[in-house]
């Protein structure tokens, strides 16, 4: 009995192993495809790379989201608009954010304000608050000045969270505050 209760435990290890095994070649793989597919415009890109914004492995929603940015930027923005998973929504509204043409700045930065005001914040881990809040960050810096309603919109959206029990994310979202107060709207 003792014995056979052995084998079982090993061969379940193995099997664990073997899966654990597997799921690394298959990230290194999918890894390998997005890379690939970071060097030129193609229209399989986007289908392919976009569940990848959502992955629990940060590696792997990183290189999706520059699979996405190195496409046509007209070919994605307003998919990009329309995610509501909480990881693809912080990571496509990034690659709005960084790739947006300084033309268009002034139009998109109330949409990705509007997207920052619906994302689930009191529902984030501490990994993904820090990223929503590096988020707003990026989106004054790379698309503003900002209008006043943006400003407001933000101020509120972020002063209406408690405090995050996490210390960064707390140090974070203390620092987004006092930045949103200070920062000048663009003028009308």
């Amino acid at each position: 009995m003792r014995r056979g209760l052995l084998i079982l435990v090993h061969a379940l290890l193995g099997l664990a192993f073997l899966a654990t095994s597997r799921a690394a070649d298959d990230a290194d793989s999918v890894r390998h495809k997005l890379a690939a597919f970071q060097r030129a415009p193609n229209p399989a890109a986007l289908d392919f790379a976009w569940p990848y914004l959502d992955s629990p492995e940060a590696g792997l929603r990183e290189a999706a989201r520059k699979t996405v940015q190195a496409q046509p930027f007209a070919h994605w923005k307003d998919r990009a608009l329309e995610e509501k998973s909480t990881w693809a929504s912080l990571e496509i509204l990034r690659a709005l954010t960084e790739s947006c043409p300084r033309g268009e700045a002034a139009a998109l930065s109330p949409h990705l304000c509007e997207q920052i005001s619906t994302l689930r914040l009191e529902a984030m881990d501490p990994a993904q608050l820090r990223a929503a809040i590096r988020l707003t960050r990026l989106v004054f810096d790379r698309l503003g000045p900002v209008s006043e309603d943006e400003r407001q919109q933000m101020v509120d959206t972020w002063s209406h969270l408690s405090p995050p029990a996490d210390a960064l994310a707390a140090t974070d979202w203390r620092a987004l505050l006092e930045f949103l107060r200070a920062v000048h709207p663009r003028r009308s």
